[in-house]
């Protein structure tokens, strides 16, 4: 940080002179535009005119002569500029209308747009209208948020479009967004992009010019690379930050910072000079239990898979064995991956490190270079078996980076690791792992449901089904999940390569028979009434749309509600698929080419199908036991004073101590005091804005965003039904209670607001559209920007759970 520091000193030079802080006042949007237009130096303001509802009504033509006197035949844009637009309470973002692209020369049309604009107004006659020259040719548009507006936290947040050449696709919440968040006090060479370099300049002389008011801030660069200040006004929201929150994100990231180093740093016993951290490579535990989850959740996930089963479990299979090596990281609450321990776990055995140096190099070369693969490494990134066209694939990526002698052993070594995992038979370790998922799941079935005396023996009975699961559970699952990887990898190669045509991999994977399929299936009926609910529940009612969340409420728990979806999914029967001779012989020959003959054509398939059913089935059975256990462990807190909430906030080892250690005499107190300690830990960590993926330590105070990452909005978790909103849905439409889902944060539904909706989803948008700004005012949880695949999956769950602290969208009713 003593560069952040200097950089600060820096950068308070690069504006200093400009103005005297205080002596600012903001106006209307177009008074401030007006006041500042002399005073910048690292912006244009465009030449504007405004006046107000009284004088166009009294004066219509004299107001139409001075705008043709002003700008002549020009394209305009005719702005609202309301006196409470842009107001220290409130915003009123988006509320008020603005015309773009007006023909200038057209009085017709002119007076029509200043019409539309006074229109959106509530009737004071003092609000105005602002009219500037229309900018042509935008390369980018965007805002820049001078603090988080949720927390007021220290950083930029810069949100901006690059691809639409829109001037407003930002705020109106089209376009393709990208977001960065740059820590206040970054120095200047943290900024690798020079043009968000300039962004962040243009706010600091903004700074130095308006005070100490946070600001939210307007722009647009043109293609001749001239920036432009298109508005700015104070952010309304500052009135509900914490006064302290600079001071402790400083002291935060400066420990972040230093721990960071020591992970970073090269590590004798793995391969790879360096690492990399990210939220979804390999076990992917943004999706799994979230961006920011609670500390039960965590630990769980850290005992039940990353602290050492999934290194066990491909050890098992034949890859390299790595000890004691932690896979996730927790970094101020959030949970990374470190990629170099990942990728060390998918080398051969007996690699000498002149290869897996390399190797594991490249690989993290190539996932800092392609940031989008980071959720399909198994795919893009790492040859994790040898597939038919590996020598090409292999070539393509990384070229000559081993010399033929080393190419020729790794390939050797992978050969041999792929042959062993695809061995069937009993002896093989996929049959191993289904045989392990068969006899959990017997011995839940045969587990009696027998009363428990008192809170102690709920609190062994959760422990002792977590040892379970992890044993019996998520260990052979992680076996299986790696060889449904690996049969994916077979068959995309078998398409690459014309051995079977894209729609036939299509048809063999809807013969399927898994666990989802069936679950679509029995709900449909057990919703109509064709299936005894009971029985349902027998099957599915340990499932919760958070698998790891205490506080997400399991299938058995919901009572009828349940069943009163009317969007239960169907199931569509699967389809018989057998190999055509054409294929058979293309297979066959693949499988002798690559030395992968321990399995004919037929018994590829029938591997693939054991895998990804097996998968499917093993996540079905192991999330009983774990589900189980957060039920034990909800019924043991009750009876010692503690609710989920309370739980959620405690780590697993904490409560599993409680077991084998006695305690105080007032455990009640013992715990909610840990669980007021990380609740308040949690506050501070929310301050601190991280990317989801850190290619060097000092990543952490710049953050650069997925485009697809969606904005949340608030703290709150909801649950209820979707309702899809498009352009022409009725203001009518039925809202109340639900969920709304529109594709764009697009200001002209802010009826929904007056319609006690319980949260808000879209497809496009970001952190800085009106409807962002709208749904912070309101207090309203919603998940801005989604992407298309997130939306389109919102839309198919017809029900979901909305948790805005944790940063999760989960359908309620699917795997």
């Amino acid at each position: 940080m003593r560069r952040a520091r200097a950089g600060a000193k820096r950068a308070a030079a690069e504006t200093a002179g400009t103005a005297s802080p205080g002596t600012f006042s903001f106006g209307t949007k177009a008074e401030t535009l007006a006041r500042l237009r002399p005073l910048l130096t690292r912006a244009t303001v465009l030449e504007l005119m405004h006046f107000t509802v009284a004088e166009w009504r009294t004066g219509r033509p004299a107001v139409l002569e001075r705008v043709r006197g002003a700008f002549g035949g020009r394209p305009l844009a005719v702005r609202s500029s309301a006196r409470g637009e842009d107001g220290a309470a409130s915003s009123h973002a988006g509320v008020y209308r603005s015309r773009l692209g007006v023909n200038g020369a057209d009085a017709d049309e002119l007076a029509q747009a200043v019409d539309d604009v006074i229109a959106s107004y509530a009737g004071d006659p003092g609000d105005q209208v602002l009219v500037q020259p229309m900018l042509e040719e935008v390369a980018v548009s965007g805002v820049i948020m001078t603090h988080d507006v949720s927390c007021g936290a220290p950083y930029y947040v810069v949100n901006f479009d690059d691809a639409t050449g829109s001037s407003s696709s930002i705020t109106s919440g089209r376009g393709v967004h990208k977001v960065v968040l740059v820590y206040r006090q970054a120095p200047r060479e943290l900024l690798r992009s020079e043009r968000v370099a300039r962004f962040i300049s243009l706010a600091r002389e903004l700074e130095s010019v308006c005070g100490d008011a946070p600001l939210d801030i307007e722009f647009a660069l043109s293609g001749s690379g001239e920036l432009f200040l298109l508005q700015v006004r104070p952010i309304s929201l500052r009135s509900r930050w914490h006064p302290s929150t600079d001071r402790r994100a400083a002291r935060q990231l400066r420990a972040i910072e230093e721990y960071l180093h020591q992970v970073f740093a090269p590590r004798p016993e793995l391969a790879g000079s360096r690492t990399l951290l990210g939220v979804m490579p390999d076990w992917n535990p943004a999706e799994i239990i979230g961006i920011e989850p609670r500390p039960l959740a965590v630990t769980l996930y850290q005992e039940l898979v990353t602290r050492q089963t999934w290194r066990q479990a491909r050890a098992s299979m034949g890859y390299a064995q790595l000890s004691t090596q932690e896979l996730m990281l927790v970094i101020a609450g959030r949970p990374f991956v470190d990629v170099r321990a990942s990728f060390n776990s998918f080398l051969p055995p007996g690699l000498p490190s002149r290869i897996a140096g390399p190797l594991v190099d490249a690989w993290l070369e190539r996932l800092e270079t392609h940031p989008e693969f980071h959720d399909r490494v198994e795919f893009e990134i790492v040859p994790t078996c040898l597939d038919f066209d590996f020598d090409e694939q292999f070539r393509q990526r990384y070229g000559t980076l081993l010399g033929a002698g080393d190419a020729a052993a790794f390939r050797d070594t992978l050969t041999s690791l792929t042959r062993g995992c695809l061995l069937p038979g009993p002896v093989g370790s996929l049959a191993r792992a289904r045989g392990t998922i068969a006899a959990l799941e017997a011995r839940q079935h045969a587990r009696a449901d027998t009363a428990v005396p008192d809170a102690f023996g709920w609190l062994l009975r959760a422990c002792s089904l977590i040892e379970e699961c992890r044993l019996l559970g998520t260990l052979p699952f992680a076996v299986l999940a790696r060889h449904a990887f690996i049969a994916e990898s077979m068959l995309r190669s078998a398409e690459r390569l014309g051995a079977v045509a894209p729609e036939r991999i299509v048809h063999f994977k809807r013969s399927l028979e898994t666990v989802t399929g069936r679950f679509a299936h029995d709900y449909a009926r057990a919703c109509e009434g064709t299936l005894d609910r009971r029985e349902f529940l027998r099957e599915y009612g340990h499932l919760r749309p958070g698998t790891y969340d205490i506080t997400s409420l399991r299938y058995d728990e919901r009572g009828t509600s349940l069943f009163e979806s009317s969007f239960a999914p169907r199931r569509q029967e699967p389809e018989p698929f057998e190999l055509s001779a054409t294929e058979r012989t293309a297979l066959e020959s693949l499988l002798l080419g690559s030395r992968l003959d321990v399995l004919d054509s037929a018994a590829l398939l029938d591997y693939a199908r054991a895998a990804i059913c097996g998968r499917e089935h093993a996540k079905l059975v192991f999330t009983r036991n774990l589900s189980d256990a957060l039920l034990a462990l909800g019924e043991w807190g009750r009876r010692v004073g503690l609710d989920r909430d309370d739980l959620s906030h405690l780590e697993w080892p904490q409560i599993a101590r409680a077991a084998s250690h006695a305690g105080s005499d007032a455990p009640d107190r013992e715990f909610l005091d840990l669980a007021d300690a990380r609740r308040r830990l949690a506050s501070d960590f929310a301050s601190l804005k991280l990317g989801y993926m850190l290619r060097r330590p000092e990543d952490i105070y710049v953050a650069t965003l997925h485009r697809s990452t969606p904005t949340f909005i608030g703290s709150g978790r909801v649950e209820g039904a979707v309702v899809h909103l498009e352009a022409n849905s009725p203001v009518s439409a039925a809202v109340y209670g639900k969920i709304v889902c529109i594709e764009n944060a697009d200001p002209g539904f802010d009826w929904i607001f007056a319609r006690d909706i319980r949260a808000l989803v879209t497809m496009f948008g970001g952190a800085n559209s009106h409807m962002a700004v709208r749904c912070a005012e309101f207090g309203l949880p919603a998940a801005i920007g989604c992407g298309e695949q997130a939306f389109k999956r919102v839309l198919q769950a017809g029900q979901i759970e909305l948790n805005c602290a944790q940063k999760v969208i989960s359908p309620l009713h699917g795997q």
